[in-house]
């Protein structure tokens, strides 16, 4: 009975244990798009929530990133910015469902696709990261980066 309440224990503790940050840099260039629509206080309100993520201060950014998401529900920059910031705390769960909101949100870019893909990959959805590189390959605007994604796909699962 002991090992049980061990192992228990031991499960409870990796579950809130926080997971190490996302070790790739957000694009902010390519989420502009998507930014242009939003009202001159939301603009000014993201702005910020990107110092916050530049700063490191993660947690501030995601509160920001709450409300703009609520006034804003379907901007795939938006998103992918919350997801970003999730990735840096560790959620690796809530970032996937944001990276899928993002991507499900109206106006397509191959970022969205390899952005998504490379948040797949992190939480072990290899088919989804696949399906969505095949997309960013089809634009070819991302060549580099579909490399990088390749390769580290190939390191994780030779």
């Amino acid at each position: 009975m002991k090992t049980w309440g061990l192992v228990f224990l031991l499960l409870l503790i990796l579950a809130w244990a926080p997971l190490p940050a996302a070790d790739f840099a957000l694009q902010i260039d390519r989420l502009s798009d998507g930014l242009r629509p939003l009202t001159r206080g939301d603009s000014r309100a993201v702005q910020e929530t990107i110092q916050l993520i530049r700063k490191g201060s993660h947690a501030a950014a995601l509160v920001r990133l709450t409300e703009l998401n609520r006034n804003n529900p379907s901007n795939s920059s938006l998103r992918i910015l919350t997801s970003y910031a999730m990735l840096q705390l560790g959620n690796l769960f809530g970032a996937f469902e944001q990276a899928e909101k993002a991507h499900a949100a109206p106006g397509g870019n191959s970022y969205k696709c390899w952005f998504l893909a490379k948040v797949a990959l992190l939480n072990g959805k290899r088919e989804v990261c696949e399906r969505e590189l095949e997309h960013v390959r089809k634009v070819g605007d991302m060549t580099a980066e579909v490399r990088a994604l390749e390769a580290e796909m190939k390191r994780e699962n030779p």
